[in-house]
């Protein structure tokens, strides 16, 4: 199981979604289309659920607006997703964390972000956790933080490999 957060869902749903930046270059991630497509393939090819955080279910269907009722019905034909909620399970496991963060490094544990933002970051994190993901494609800082203190792996759009020569010109009819 892997999980999703806003940016990748949007990339999925949406893929003229303005590409994140990449922080090496300080440019839109090169051929963002690409990536997504490869890891949609690599993730039907070994037959892989991905979770939906109710959260980043929300936050997507605001940033649609009128055009969320057509993305949902977008996501209710694709299998593999599974949307999952911030339920007891996901809420005792951040209760859990956010105790021991406290006693040890406050309750924002190093990050500058607003309390609400970082809440509903930890929320996502906890539901992926509960769900059994064992890896994140987020570009959110707190996301990734959060996740890997719990045992989760994380990629980011830029780290997204690429389709090979070879991929690229089957796909295209080339020999």
């Amino acid at each position: 199981m892997v999980a999703i957060d806003n940016t990748f869902l949007s990339l999925m749903l949406h893929p003229r979604a303005k590409p994140p930046k990449d922080p090496a270059t300080g440019k839109p991630v090169e051929r963002i289309g690409d990536r997504i497509e490869k890891l949609q393939e690599d993730l039907d090819s070994e037959s892989e659920r991905i979770i939906l955080p109710t959260p980043v279910l929300s936050e997507f269907l605001i940033l649609a607006g009128r055009d969320g009722p057509g993305y949902l019905e977008k996501l209710s034909g694709m299998k593999n997703i599974l949307v999952k909620p911030f339920d007891q399970v996901a809420a005792i496991e951040l209760a859990a964390v956010e105790v021991e963060d406290r006693l040890r490094e406050g309750k924002r544990a190093g990050s500058a972000s607003p309390w609400a933002k970082l809440r509903f970051d930890r929320q996502i994190v906890a539901i992926a956790k509960t769900n059994g993901a064992r890896r994140i494609y987020s570009d959110d800082e707190d996301v990734m933080k959060f996740a890997r203190r719990l045992g989760i792996e994380v990629i980011r759009t830029w780290e997204l490999p690429l389709p090979s020569a070879k991929q690229i010109d089957i796909e295209y009819g080339q020999p």
